[in-house]
């Protein structure tokens, strides 16, 4: 299983917890530049960090509670074959259809194995939403963690 520090960012009304990833607001060192690169991430892609909905109970939670969130790799390595493997598989077969089938020019071929492209990222979009109600695939609340400490908490 592998493992992730987050900060609890609501609990509802039935008992569903929802994380937020550390972010670099989280660790001095990293908003310094001096951590382990969150930071440099961070400025390059924005500080918008999405709320995600984890499995498991914990008692007692509140917002602002630091917990360790688990996921398995198994769950991990099949959502890197749908975002890798299914969008490139789709550009090719479009593309490869286009050139055998049709006996379509370079243009056509191209533009065929763009939309394959587009249709595989539709594709893994869509069963990725489905697979957000899969058990299974969902983060799991591992264990509550001791107050935050001062230096980096993702490091170590």
């Amino acid at each position: 299983m592998i493992e992730e520090r987050a900060i609890v960012a609501r609990v509802d009304d039935q008992g569903s917890v929802w994380v937020r990833p550390y972010g670099v607001e989280s660790c001095p060192k990293c908003a310094r530049g001096e951590g382990c690169g969150g930071g440099v991430l961070a400025r390059l892609l924005g500080r918008r960090r999405p709320e995600i909905r984890v499995g498991g109970r914990l008692d007692g939670l509140r917002a602002g509670d630091a917990v360790v969130v688990g996921v398995e790799e198994s769950a991990l390595m099949l959502a890197s074959l749908w975002v890798y493997l299914v969008p490139l598989a789709g550009m090719f077969l479009a593309g490869a259809f286009a050139h055998l089938a049709l006996k379509a020019h370079d243009v056509l071929v191209a533009a065929f194995g763009l939309t394959g492209l587009v249709g595989g990222f539709v594709l893994t979009h869509w069963a990725g939403r489905r697979a957000e109600t899969v058990s299974r695939y969902l983060p799991v609340l591992v264990r509550r963690l001791p107050e935050a400490r001062a230096d980096c908490p993702r490091a170590g």
